[in-house]
């Protein structure tokens, strides 16, 4: 146990403090801290003496988790869902968007470590742009694939640990809690019309006012003026209904349109193309908090469901399993949102994208 050991309160990190506290209550050997404004080393929150106390959990992540490389670049971790070498990840950073070809492109030379074993034949399997999430494949027959909570309901203040930064043959581990209740995060569609229309009194659907040029409409042959009536078979008189529906299509999907043009029905199939594709990339400029932020995903939001944790890892470390201290997986590493906020795509949904992104495979 840790007895009579003074902590400076000017120490700016409070979770040197809690996992110092950690470390008592899990009767580890005892850490001389002395009273400085920083600590040594091996006294810091990812030092020896802290992985010791979750050495456990680490194995796990060791075992149960794949670390994605780029040649010799780490750009992710995966979660092993099966034994023949699926590896369910973090779909955005396996992609760069190809200007000249208009879509995105798998990046090269990727592979993969799993414990100690590299894999350097990696297929894409499958991929989902709604959740970020994608499946790809190594050559094994013997993997250890995760075990996944039942829990649903995870309270705040629950333990999690997740991959921190790593060697090809040790993983090392990040340690937090879950900071917020499960909820779903809001953002801009992954893919547009290229309209701008506007409501028709009386339930009359939705008037075209613009067609943005080079967009699906455009090439579909939809005109402003054009009156919506229903999309892909369901009447739509809101705006809020067209989002709803688009929210759930793909770069590449067709929407199928009915519409009203002078005084004759008409039905067309729009192709659905990336926001970044029509309008390019976002000038937004950053906030006060992004410039705290440092590295963070540069996908972090429109996730239909979240559990947030204040983890403090970098987009880099995303894609893995986050797992509780009885080492079982609560959800998947999907973003580092900023300094303060880290999500995870619930352990329930995540294995349901899973098996929806099978069955999508060619037998």
């Amino acid at each position: 146990m840790i007895t009579n050991t003074p902590i400076n309160r000017s120490l700016k990190s409070y979770k040197t403090i809690i996992c110092t506290l950690c470390l008592s209550l899990l009767s580890c050997s005892q850490i001389p801290l002395l009273a400085k404004s920083s600590l040594p080393g091996e006294n810091r929150m990812n030092g020896k003496n802290v992985e010791a106390a979750f050495e456990k959990q680490r194995l796990i992540l060791q075992q149960h988790s794949a670390a994605i490389y780029m040649k010799r670049k780490p750009i992710g971790y995966g979660v092993i869902m099966s034994q023949d070498g699926h590896i369910l990840t973090k779909r955005s950073e396996l992609f760069n968007f190809d200007k000249k070809e208009k879509k995105d492109i798998l990046k090269k030379d990727i592979t993969v470590y799993i414990d100690q074993t590299k894999y350097n034949k990696v297929t894409l399997l499958a991929s989902d742009t709604v959740w970020d999430l994608a499946i790809l494949k190594v050559d094994a027959s013997e993997l250890k694939p995760i075990t996944w909570s039942e829990q649903t309901n995870i309270e705040q203040g629950t333990w999690v640990v997740t991959n921190g930064s790593t060697t090809k043959r040790r993983r090392r581990l990040n340690i937090g809690i879950i900071s917020a209740k499960s909820r779903k995060i809001e953002g801009p569609l992954p893919v547009i019309f290229g309209l701008l229309f506007t409501e028709v009194k009386d339930n009359g659907g939705l008037e075209i006012q613009k067609v943005s040029p080079k967009s699906g409409a455009e090439a579909a042959g939809i005109l402003k003026g054009d009156i919506i009536k229903k999309l892909e078979g369901q009447k739509v008189v809101t705006k809020d209904k067209v989002l709803e529906i688009i929210r759930k299509k793909q770069p590449g999907d067709f929407a199928t349109v009915e519409i009203l043009r002078a005084k004759k029905n008409l039905t067309l199939k729009i192709e659905l193309k990336a926001r970044k594709e029509i309008l390019g990339a976002s000038n937004k400029p950053k906030s006060r908090s992004d410039h705290m932020s440092g590295d963070y995903s540069k996908r972090r939001d429109s996730f239909p469901m979240v559990l947030q944790h204040d983890i403090d890892h970098n987009s880099r470390q995303t894609g893995g399993p986050l797992i509780t201290l009885e080492g079982k997986a609560i959800g998947i590493n999907i973003a580092r949102a900023n300094r303060a906020e880290s999500f995870a795509i619930p352990a329930k949904e995540a294995q349901q994208v899973y098996q929806k992104m099978l069955q999508s495979i060619p037998k």
